[in-house]
């Protein structure tokens, strides 16, 4: 019998399992067995949809957390609660080549980071996170419902081993694919308020953008990037357009004898006229999209 499950990450709703326990459906913490087993509170939590029976209530809950936040994901297994969750047990933590291939915990259940890891795994290392798996939805940085597409292994490949070992370029595509969401939280910090008037559907693709055409031109640090996006944000992007910003981003970042943030606070006063602030020419309607990595502060 295919069962269907919920994958909840609590860290962006805190407490969810008593909420859990108040409707009387059962939960397991896929903490559960690893030093972090007592963080209930923010753990992600396998809940199985009650299909004998439903439950209106836990359906809309869980409907209405995937709308606002990147924190559920809906999986299809003939595998019971306790044979999932230990498949998932076996994922807790992951390999990454940082001094010498050390072991860290990775939060795929954040449907931010879960496409970007898939993604980046080899095949046999799909097959093996997805082993017993019939089929995969889950809800986006915007709560739009995805769906991901099971792989096929061909009978000579063998599963890998977990926990997964990532390469240098699989460790480096996932920490690239996460930057925007890193910057864009640095940029709450430094101008909240501007920040809340930004529907978070433009607001990201906006980043992305920015970021994307930077790298190419040499810019690798975060803070840098954050930098740099803070004249897009208050210009629309405009600055691009100045001679001062276009002479810079015209050569590599190793052809400069001025540190980024050094030429950045260097930058003649006209380059802030160069466009309105990116919140003052959105049309943003009557609410703007919260920043799901709120949640997880």
């Amino acid at each position: 019998m295919t069962r269907r499950y919920a994958i909840i990450d609590s860290s962006q709703r805190p407490h969810f399992h008593e909420r859990l326990t108040r409707w009387d459906v059962r939960y397991r913490s896929l903490f559960d067995g690893h030093a972090e087993s007592s963080l209930t509170d923010i753990a992600p939590l396998l809940v199985e949809y009650p299909e004998s029976d439903p439950n209106p209530r836990l359906e809309a809950e869980i409907a209405q957390l995937a709308a606002a936040r990147p924190a559920v994901s809906v999986w299809w297994s003939a595998l019971e609660p306790e044979l999932l969750a230990r498949h998932f047990h076996a994922f807790h933590l992951i390999k990454v080549p940082e001094k010498g291939g050390r072991e860290m915990l990775l939060r795929w259940y954040d449907t931010r980071v879960l496409p970007e890891l898939l993604r980046v795994l080899t095949p046999a290392q799909r097959f093996a996170f997805l082993s017993g798996v019939e089929r995969l939805e889950y809800y986006d940085r915007f709560g739009d419902s995805q769906s991901w597409l099971l792989p096929e292994l061909e009978a000579k490949e063998l599963p890998a081993l977990t926990p997964l070992q990532l390469s240098d370029a699989q460790y480096a595509a996932l920490l690239d694919a996460c930057e925007p969401d890193v910057a864009i939280a640095q940029l709450r910090r430094v101008i909240p308020d501007e920040m809340r008037r930004l529907p978070y559907r433009a607001l990201h693709p906006f980043v992305v953008h920015h970021m994307k055409e930077t790298v190419a031109h040499g810019v690798d640090q975060v803070d840098d990037h954050v930098q740099y996006l803070l004249l897009a944000l208050y210009t629309s992007g405009g600055c691009r357009a100045h001679p001062a910003v276009e002479a810079r981003l015209s050569r590599g970042g190793d052809d400069h004898a001025v540190e980024f943030a050094d030429w950045v606070a260097d930058l003649p006063d006209d380059v802030w006229s160069t466009g309105a602030p990116l919140w003052e020419t959105l049309t943003t309607g009557s609410t703007a999209c919260a920043d799901p990595a709120e949640a997880a502060q």
